[in-house]
């Protein structure tokens, strides 16, 4: 019956104190009205968070991947059991199989017919045609499965946004049925802050996301920068006014987006294809979240239609972490483990408990979400010289009935 009941109480408290004198059976009719009026239908209370089930990650598997340079894993490829990589040294894009075995080793920097020399944000398989898709703020490349080009697209994006170690993304991309050519964001990427600029920044005409229409050949924007449409931010600790980087999860199968941000407690699920219409909000509640203390939200996983999961940085005081480095020089807060946390929602239902991040493993390195519930994720290493390896842990999220 909690679940029924609306975030309202410091409001009818209030009415009610208003109403004192008018006699006790008109505030128990008004305490019976609340307690059956909906404030929010695509909003869950915190009694229903609390209802769900007891989650846990479970590690099921790991893989090594020998290489002598340092390595990112940016995409996997369900049916043909493949990993896309990246040589952060060599610049190579590497094909890696379920075992951890490299299987191709492709150079396209350059400047012939099928490279390239832009600085790439994003890279991945183009999960429903065959081959690749790489883009940089400028340019997007599609490439079949032999690594030939097979289109270059052009385009001048509002942002312009460099990563000097290569590629850190998956391309956010997704289609229409009845299209078989891709579109793409130009300018909104999980966890890259671009200041949420617009084409009429503080207008209502502002919006979110630029992306490329394929069937138009021209940029356009959706997702109007309008509060009731977002995400709640939580209150900023400065004076000035925050600039929220977005945290998202893109859903090919239904083009659905579930979209949150660093400092938010809800994530709003959007529909692509629907002129990214508001479909529902979700609520969640973080244990230990201090906007002073840098916490924020990291990913979004989306584990199933119905399951997502929202793994968030516990923050750290300036003070705590001075102390921590006098014994460590090399304590880096947002590399530890331990000041990480994992939310499961089931139908928007938030679990019983709080998943902590596994102690072996980098919270501040790539992860990747896989079939079947699964995350794989970089173990840590702790040797002194430099590795020759890379190793990853996959774990199962099951839950305790």
């Amino acid at each position: 019956m909690q679940g029924l009941i609306c975030n309202t109480r410091l409001e009818m408290n209030h009415i009610v104190e208003s109403l004192h004198h008018a006699g006790q059976s008109r505030i128990w009719v008004i305490l019976i009205l609340s307690f059956f009026m909906s404030c929010d239908p695509s909003k869950k209370s915190g009694a229903e968070l609390k209802q769900g089930k007891s989650y846990f990650l479970q590690k099921i598997d790991s893989i090594r991947i020998n290489r002598d340079n340092a390595i990112r894993l940016l995409d996997f490829h369900p049916s043909k059991n493949h990993f896309l990589a990246y040589d952060l040294i060599t610049e190579e894009f590497l094909i890696v199989d379920g075992n951890g075995r490299v299987l191709e080793a492709s150079n396209l920097v350059g400047e012939g017919p099928n490279e390239y020399n832009s600085s790439l944000l994003a890279a991945s398989f183009n999960q429903e045609g065959g081959g690749y898709f790489l883009q940089s703020s400028n340019e997007f490349l599609w490439y079949n499965p032999d690594w030939e080009l097979e289109d270059r697209l052009r385009f001048a994006s509002s942002i312009f946004i460099r990563f000097y170690s290569g590629p850190r993304l998956e391309v956010p991309y997704f289609r229409y049925e009845d299209d078989s050519s891709p579109h793409f964001f130009t300018n909104f990427f999980s966890g890259v802050n671009n200041g949420i600029r617009g084409i009429d920044e503080g207008s209502e005409s502002d919006y979110l996301i630029e992306f490329y229409n394929p069937g138009r050949e021209s940029l356009e924007w959706g997702l109007a920068n309008k509060k009731e449409l977002l995400p709640g931010l939580m209150e900023a600790s400065g004076p000035e006014p925050t600039k929220p980087t977005q945290v998202f999860a893109l859903d090919r199968k239904t083009n659905k987006l579930y979209l949150t941000f660093e400092q938010s407690g809800e994530i709003g699920v959007y529909d692509i294809a629907g002129n990214f219409e508001l479909e529902e909000r979700l609520t969640f509640i973080h244990n230990d979240f201090s906007v002073m203390k840098n916490a924020r939200n990291r990913s979004v996983f989306q584990f199933d239609e119905d399951l997502l999961g929202i793994l968030y940085f516990e923050g750290l005081s300036e003070a705590a972490t001075e102390s921590r480095k006098a014994d460590d020089p090399d304590y880096f807060p947002y590399g530890d483990p331990g000041l990480y946390q994992l939310i499961i929602l089931q139908d928007g239902v938030q679990q019983e408990e709080e998943i902590a991040f596994p102690a072996g493993c980098e919270p501040h390195a790539e992860i990747v979400v896989l079939p079947g519930r699964r995350l794989l994720i970089r173990d840590r290493y702790r040797g002194e010289d430099e590795p020759t390896y890379s190793t990853y842990s996959i774990f199962e999220l099951k839950s305790d009935r």
